[in-house]
């Protein structure tokens, strides 16, 4: 009996110690932020995501299918997730889907850290010239909150089509961007 208590008690504990550690990392879609590449793929894969290539999947994220790249360090340790919308070749809508994240991520984590809704080189209200201007790299939409866990950054930015757009939301983890920068300034 005695050890049985025990037993409990240790397994009680190295749980709790697990969970500690993962509430360190920032989380996408509910998953942690830390451990292998491949292993926070696997989890992307069980929660209905299909691989399309080295580190990155095809799913729905946000109720749209995006497609979602990890980044991960020398040791295949991910630290950065980076989902990407579908394409869209309307400004309205593209500014509608941003408003739309905005509003959301600000419900959850509060005001954005930094919010930039302009372009470099126009200040018009014609959709045709916002498209030219986004796929000429002067469109300067995006929010970012910067939380104890880590990062997410709400962007637009130039579709893989010419003349179209998406929406790209990027989640960073504090502790594993750490790592990275310590082993960066260790190599230097």
């Amino acid at each position: 009996m005695k050890k049985l208590l025990i037993l409990i008690v240790l397994l009680v504990g190295s749980i709790s110690f697990a969970n500690a550690q993962n509430s360190d990392h920032f989380t996408f879609k509910g998953i942690p932020i830390n451990g292998s590449v491949s292993n926070f793929g696997n989890q992307l894969v069980a929660d209905g995501f299909t691989k399309i290539a080295t580190n990155t999947y095809r799913g729905k994220f946000l109720r749209n299918d995006s497609v979602v790249t990890l980044v991960g360090d020398d040791n295949n340790m991910v630290w950065r997730v980076a989902a990407i919308m579908a394409n869209t070749d309307t400004w309205n809508t593209l500014e509608a889907s941003f408003n739309n994240y905005v509003n959301l991520y600000s419900e959850k984590y509060g005001a954005p850290a930094n919010l930039s809704k302009k372009f470099t080189s126009y200040s018009g209200n014609d959709s045709s010239i916002k498209m030219w201007e986004l796929n000429d790299g002067e469109c300067q939409y995006y929010a970012i909150w910067n939380l104890p866990q880590g990062s997410i950054e709400v962007r637009i930015v130039k579709g893989n089509n010419y003349y179209t757009g998406c929406i790209r939301v990027v989640y960073t983890d504090n502790v594993n961007k750490e790592k990275v920068h310590q082993s960066d300034l260790d190599e230097i």
